[in-house]
């Protein structure tokens, strides 16, 4: 079964004023542009060299490897 990891939120701090924000993982993906819900900045969210991407697909594999590694010992 296929992990989606688009709505997993992080937080990071506004470059501008520090406050604390939220996004989804989906957001950096795609390169969104967010409110700072400090200060009201705009903050242009950067997935350079597609690196959250990457991660996605790492832990997607990973998942999906330790499925059949379990599958593997169910079977006996």
């Amino acid at each position: 079964m296929p992990l989606n990891l688009d709505d997993v939120e992080i937080e990071f701090k506004c470059p501008k004023c520090d406050f604390s924000n939220k996004v989804q993982l989906k957001q950096v993906r795609l390169g969104a542009t967010i409110i700072c819900s400090g200060c009201h900045a705009n903050i242009k969210l950067v997935d350079k060299n597609a690196s959250t991407q990457r991660a996605i697909n790492d832990i997607q594999k990973s998942f999906e490897d330790l499925e059949r590694t379990i599958e593997k010992i169910n079977r006996g």
